[in-house]
């Protein structure tokens, strides 16, 4: 991701793989549907620099994981991807604070196709995954992962596939001693930053919560949480899946 993170799956392959980010994500779905989701990510000095340092030597290319770069991430590409799709920037900070790199953002949006638009366009590995809001039995709802055709994505699809097709295959380069040697230098930093990983994902619902596939449920809000004591222990599926009650919402379900 080399601009903006903000879907849970996406993160949390992230977070699992490097063991040093903390990051809490925060959505609040209202009655018709729209809504306001915050993230706030955080990297210790140390942390930055070897994150730096594993873009350097390709070792994000090698686990298939996307370094986070925060010199990548900036408002300007952010509000040109809201503009005219139904999402408002309403808080935008980045910098040092406590000695820790440190990115807040706060969105409006008008559903959560708008948002998933626009998290789909930041992203570098645009798939086109989301989250909607589905009708089920019993005039209930279901917050749900789900996959937009966006205009965007069909495009780059039809670029990449043609890209691939052209280019000729190329062996895979053999790694020398010395740069074995740094990457595992890179690696005994983060693990012992594994104290760090703090993340936590709540998605607040309009409706009561029939049922949810989150560890936690507090009222209407749905909560899952990875950090370094249950990171190893824990299977929980961070992708979220809420029933709630539909009465008396104004929402607009997406049709299966």
């Amino acid at each position: 991701m080399k601009k903006l993170v903000m879907l849970a799956v996406a993160m949390t392959a992230i977070v699992l793989f490097s063991g040093c980010v903390q990051m809490h994500m925060e959505s609040t779905v209202a009655d018709d549907g729209s809504g306001v989701a915050s993230m706030t990510v955080s990297f210790s000095e140390g942390v930055a620099e070897a994150l730096a340092e594993m873009k350097e030597l390709g070792m994000d290319e090698d686990s298939g994981q996307e370094i986070p770069s925060f010199d990548d991430i900036n408002k300007e590409d952010l509000e040109k991807a809201a503009k005219g799709h139904g999402v408002k920037v309403k808080t935008f900070t980045k910098g040092a604070v406590d000695g820790r790199e440190t990115l807040d953002i706060v969105l409006e949006f008008d559903d959560l196709k708008s948002l998933s638009y626009v998290m789909s366009t930041m992203s570098d590995e645009d798939t086109g995954e989301g989250f909607g809001i589905f009708a089920v039995d019993g005039g209930n709802f279901i917050l749900k992962q789900t996959t937009y055709d966006f205009p965007a994505r069909e495009k780059e699809a039809k670029d990449e596939a043609a890209a691939t097709e052209d280019a000729a295959p190329t062996p895979p380069a053999e790694m020398d001693p010395e740069q074995m040697q740094r990457q595992m230098a890179v690696m005994g930093k983060l693990m012992g930053a594994m104290a760090e990983l703090d993340v936590s994902l709540k998605i607040t619902v309009p409706g009561d919560v029939v049922s949810s596939n989150a560890p936690t449920v507090e009222g209407r809000t749905s909560i899952w949480t990875v950090n370094a004591s249950n990171m190893m222990s824990q299977s929980q599926d961070m992708t979220p899946e809420i029933v709630f009650a539909g009465a008396g919402l104004k929402i607009k379900p997406i049709k299966e």
